[in-house]
């Protein structure tokens, strides 16, 4: 089934305030035509700036996780852009500074000076070292709406194989 149509069905049926799976419905990004990934409802109310805030409604969410593209939130019927959001949006191209852990603000610079310079290898160092993962509100705070732990990990094995390569 096509998955708008299934959507579309499950406000017909008045049942849109169910769990979803984050692969049930499937949604792609209106400016870039990129596959956006489920995010709770949650996440989005507590990012959005007070203006924007007042047109959003109780609905189904995806963000758009493509660099270039200006869009961070969409549903069906409502959009929000980078400029809609209260933190930078660390994976789109103009963001400053890049969060990596959003609850206790760590950049990815500071995980890589953490291993160039203090020789952090491993997840625990990074967390001792930088305060990363020590908060746990990701579903209000890291704009994914998920935790920070995966990406973490991807720029620590960046910073590892940069810091290996010199």
């Amino acid at each position: 089934m096509d998955p708008s149509r299934a959507y579309i069905i499950l406000h017909v049926l008045g049942v849109h305030k169910i769990a979803v799976r984050s692969d049930a419905i499937t949604w792609r990004c209106p400016a870039c035509s990129e596959v956006g990934h489920f995010v709770p409802f949650a996440t989005v109310d507590s990012l959005l700036t007070d203006t924007a805030r007042k047109n959003l409604k109780d609905d189904h969410f995806f963000v758009c996780l493509t660099s270039d593209c200006d869009i961070v939130y969409f549903s069906h019927d409502t959009v929000f852009s980078q400029m809609d959001i209260v933190v930078p949006v660390a994976w789109k191209d103009e963001a400053q500074p890049k969060f990596v852990c959003y609850c206790n603000r760590v950049t990815e610079d500071e995980i890589l000076q953490a291993v160039v310079h203090d020789g952090a290898e491993t997840m625990q160092d990074i967390a001792r070292l930088t305060g990363a993962m020590k908060n746990g509100k990701c579903l209000k705070n890291n704009p994914k709406g998920v935790c920070c732990h995966k990406d973490i990990e991807t720029v620590l094995q960046r910073a590892l194989e940069f810091h290996s390569g010199e």
